[in-house]
């Protein structure tokens, strides 16, 4: 047997080798076509025989091993050669796979499923079928049974698709039987619950069915409108779902009437009149806020809402006082909406359509509200130069006097000439000491360089004064105010000091008693902003930017203060993040003021002896600029945190670079709780221990037994 095999393979080798030396030269179809045929052939031979016929490099794995008998009646190209080829070694159990560098790799058919694709009509290769109507389980379990003894099925549920490694041929067959599984053989129904909420019998059944043991694959989709529950799949899933709707539904009928609903971030007192409203209550019926719970009765006349299967019935005005509201429905049954402020809850007493209607409503509003970062920046820009010269005489004698006075910045000539007349008087005279002191408080208050002389001519006095002044005065203000506020919430910021001020004065008992009124007004920054969200993720601000100061006092010697005062009231629309103008003042102040004596005060030259002159220039500049930040989540708000803190610890460990900063060492030992902000890089960082504190005996009570 053996020796008529290797006689076999002779021949197919001669006639290899008769055909190979043709290849180089152009042949027809017809001398391209060889018959095959081979009885109990070495593998190895056979693979070597079909290498050089069909040009390909093949590297057989070690463990390749075994006979072929490979018959053909007819003729083969060398396409159809290498397909053979390719279906003798899956008979025998082993595949092709191409290699990076063009050759064939042969091995054993196990573990094809894990390692690269093969090649040819008989490749081993993996397909993903993607399902669209059954679940990937059961696909799966129907599609085992077809793969091959080599092959692998794999079950996707979170995709809902199934893998398939297998050879290509079986592949195409089973992707045939996927396709006629795979079709959509679910059905619709709508189901009206009575009782319980849409959503909640939804939220129920979607944990049933997508667990393990579930009623197959069902779509629940809840419709809050008509209160009903749309549901999808097929006829025996339905009807397991609708029975374990109807139990619930029922059981939801002979439920208590009263409900309980605890707020998470709504207030019970805001909420309380829009549930009126719903049931019809007018909500003004309602008394303020109560340290108990108590319900309104209802009055005597009906009006009808409209809500409900049998719509709301609801009463007049209520009892004076009480924190709730009442409604009656068309079957009799009162319906009672209360609030209990000591746990901000809301107390719902009656039907199940009325409970649902409302805890819905409390479901959509008590939502956790964003907030609003308002940074504001006041910048002041002034300059102000004050020039004053003049000149005022005085004359006196035994027919009268005359003198001369400009400005209320020059020193008043009257008080100084007294106080120089004064030393004419005795010592002791009283008189002499009070101008003398009017004098001296004159010259104190003049402003820049006064000076003057005086004396007697035959019985009259003479004196002038000349004061020469110049002021410059610049100031540049930057207040940077912030303030977080919830949506829709006014928010005040105010840094300041409170100035009394008089606003009335009684004099009683003979002005022995004088009585004076004051009021105290804040002095500072102000900012009192109201943000709301819009729906695009713009917001819109209502504020309020006061800035004010002391500008000193109304008169020389008075207590009434002058007050600069900044106001900006606006409502303007910014976007989230963006740096708006809320408004600003630019002022420039050219004042000219000559004062002087009708016509000796034009004499060219000697005229400027019989004036006074004073120029002032003053210049304000003025902006406000606002910045809106939404804080969505605790993250943003955190963040924000953590901004602020580090760099209030930058600038103390600025002044201190060798210490802890004190914001640390106090949250740390205080609060017992860590920075919102670590170091930065760089920066020394100093971990002192907590220390415990121990606890000291108490002092023995005096007389106490020893």
């Amino acid at each position: 047997m053996k020796v008529r095999s290797r006689s076999l393979l002779t021949g197919v080798l001669a006639a290899v080798l008769a055909v190979q030396p043709l290849a180089a030269a152009p042949v027809t179809a017809q001398e391209a076509r060889q018959t095959l045929n081979v009885q109990n052939a070495d593998i190895r031979a056979f693979v070597q025989d079909v290498a050089r016929t069909t040009g390909r490099t093949f590297i057989v794995d070690p463990a390749v091993t075994g006979t072929v008998t490979v018959s053909s009646p007819r003729p083969l190209t060398r396409a159809q050669l290498f397909e053979v080829f390719l279906s003798t070694l899956r008979a025998n159990g082993l595949v092709v796979t191409p290699t990076s560098s063009g050759a064939y790799r042969i091995s054993s058919a196990q573990g094809a499923a894990q390692g690269p694709a093969t090649v040819g009509a008989e490749r081993f290769s993996t397909e993903v079928f993607t399902l669209r109507h059954i679940d990937a389980a059961s696909a799966a379990e129907t599609i085992r049974p077809l793969v091959g003894a080599q092959g692998q099925v794999l079950a996707n549920p979170g995709a809902n698709s199934v893998v398939v490694a297998d050879f290509a041929d079986n592949l195409s067959r089973i992707r045939a039987l996927v396709g006629r599984i795979d079709v959509d053989r679910s059905a619709y129904e709508v189901v009206a619950l009575e009782n319980a909420s849409a959503r909640e019998i939804a939220g129920v059944l979607q944990q049933v069915t997508g667990g393990p043991g579930g009623p197959g694959l069902v779509t629940i989709t809840p419709v809050e409108s008509s209160n009903a529950l749309v549901l999808r799949g097929d006829g025996q899933a339905l009807a397991r779902v609708r029975g374990l709707i109807a139990d619930l539904d029922g059981r939801a009928r002979a439920s208590q009437d009263v409900n309980v609903v605890f707020l998470e971030h709504a207030d019970a007192e805001q909420l309380l009149p829009v549930l009126q409203q719903i049931v019809g209550q007018p909500a003004d019926a309602a008394a303020a806020s109560s340290p108990r719970l108590r319900t309104a009765r209802a009055g005597a006349n009906n009006a009808t809402s409209g809500m409900g299967q049998g719509g709301l019935t609801t009463t007049g005005e209520a009892d004076s006082g009480p924190i709730g509201s009442t409604t009656v429905t068309a079957t009799g049954q009162r319906a009672t909406i209360a609030r209990f402020p000591g746990a901000n809850a809301l107390v719902i007493s009656g039907p199940a359509d009325m409970q649902r209607t409302l805890t819905d409503v409390i479901r959509q509003l008590d939502v956790r509200r964003q907030q609003v970062l308002i940074e504001a920046i006041v910048v002041e820009l002034s300059d102000k130069a004050v020039r004053d010269l003049g000149v005022q005489w005085l004359l006196a004698g035994e027919q009268g006097v005359g003198l001369t006075n400009y400005s209320d910045r020059a020193a008043p000539l009257v008080p100084i000439a007294g106080g120089a007349a004064a030393g004419q008087l005795d010592k002791d005279d009283p008189l002499r000491e009070r101008l003398q002191n009017l004098a001296l408080n004159s010259l104190l208050g003049a402003n820049g360089f006064v000076g003057g002389a005086g004396g007697k001519w035959g019985d009259g006095l003479f004196g002038f004064i000349i004061n020469a002044a110049k002021t410059d005065a610049g100031s540049n203000l930057l207040q940077t105010p912030s303030i977080m506020t919830l949506d829709n919430e006014e928010a005040t910021f105010l840094v300041g000091q409170e100035v009394p001020i008089t606003t009335g004065r009684a004099i009683l008992d003979g002005n022995s008693n004088p009585f004076t009124t004051t009021e105290r007004k804040d002095i500072g920054v102000r900012l009192t902003v109201r943000p709301q969200i819009n729906a695009g993720g713009s917001i819109t601000l209502t504020l309020r930017q006061e800035v004010s100061s002391i500008n000193g006092l109304l008169t020389s010697g008075a207590s009434d203060l002058i007050l600069d005062k900044r106001e900006l009231e606006t409502t303007l629309v910014v976007d989230d993040g963006d740096i708006a103008v809320a408004g600003g003042l630019l002022d420039q102040n050219d004042r000219l003021e000559v004062s002087k004596v009708p016509g000796l005060g034009d004499i060219p030259g000697v005229g400027v002896l019989f004036r006074s002159t004073s120029r002032e220039r003053g210049r304000t500049n003025l902006m406000v600029f606002l910045r809106p930040t939404i804080l969505r989540t605790t993250a943003d708000a955190q963040g924000l945190a953590a901004d602020r803190w580090g760099y209030m610890r930058g600038e103390q460990q600025r002044v201190h670079p060798d210490r802890e900063p004190s914001l640390d060492a106090l949250l740390r030992d205080y609060m017992q709780a860590q920075p919102p902000a670590v170091p930065m890089a760089g920066e020394p960082l100093v971990i002192a221990p907590v220390a415990p504190v121990a606890a000291r005996p108490l002092p023995p009570a005096a007389g106490a037994a020893r």
